[in-house]
């Protein structure tokens, strides 16, 4: 069986940690957040039957405008989770 790499083990405490003390956001502020997402060059885009998915290449977090539980988009932004583009929170950039 194969160990879970640094990023599995890193995107499961983040997400953890949002499930357990984030707080969640508004479902307009999760839209506007993947619309941010959406023309982020670091955020791979896929087209299935049901829609598209997101994932972002940074974090490897799952993007969803929902408010599904495993979705960071869900939460406000802390220094543990969040937008984590290399120039800073984009999120942030544009105040949602």
């Amino acid at each position: 069986m194969r160990k879970p790499g640094p990023n599995l083990i890193r995107k499961t405490i983040s997400l953890a940690s949002a499930v357990v003390a984030g707080q969640r956001v508004s479902v307009e502020r999760i839209r506007q957040r993947i619309k941010i997402c959406a023309r982020c060059r670091y955020v791979r885009i896929r087209k299935t039957r049901k829609g598209r998915k997101l994932n972002c290449r940074i974090c490897g977090c799952r993007l969803r405008g929902d408010r599904s539980l495993i979705n960071l988009a869900r939460y406000e932004e802390t220094v543990r989770y969040g937008c984590k583009h290399p120039r800073g929170s984009r999120w942030k950039k544009k105040g949602v």
